[in-house]
């Protein structure tokens, strides 16, 4: 957010960080809802913020991944926004290496 670069963010990668940040079993003092509405807002203000969503292909490659990966239980989220990106041209950015599985996907730790 701090480049020059346009950046892609999915309203469900939103959706996830307020489930996230305010469910208290991860953080012992989960942050308050108005704090996280207020973050996923700073994003979706930044300059070259474009928001993605699911299009016409989105459901065939997201199938393809599954079959690819064998995919079940928590990696069928993660085929679900490889799909996304893949459909969009995005580049994924993400600590998680699961992520390396789909083929077709660029990918890349954030740092």
């Amino acid at each position: 957010m701090n480049s020059d670069d346009d950046f892609a963010i999915s309203p469900q990668v939103l959706a996830a960080v307020v489930r996230i940040a305010t469910h208290r079993i991860p953080f012992r003092n989960r942050y308050r809802l108005e704090e996280v509405l207020r973050f996923c807002n700073v994003i979706l203000n930044a300059p070259g913020c474009k928001i993605v969503n699911p299009a016409v292909a989105h459901w065939g490659i997201f199938c393809e991944l599954c079959q690819a990966t064998g995919a079940h239980g928590n990696l069928v989220p993660d085929a679900w926004f490889a799909a996304l990106a893949i459909e969009h041209g995005c580049e994924w950015i993400t600590h998680d290496r699961d992520y390396a599985r789909f083929p077709g996907l660029r990918w890349r730790p954030p740092f």
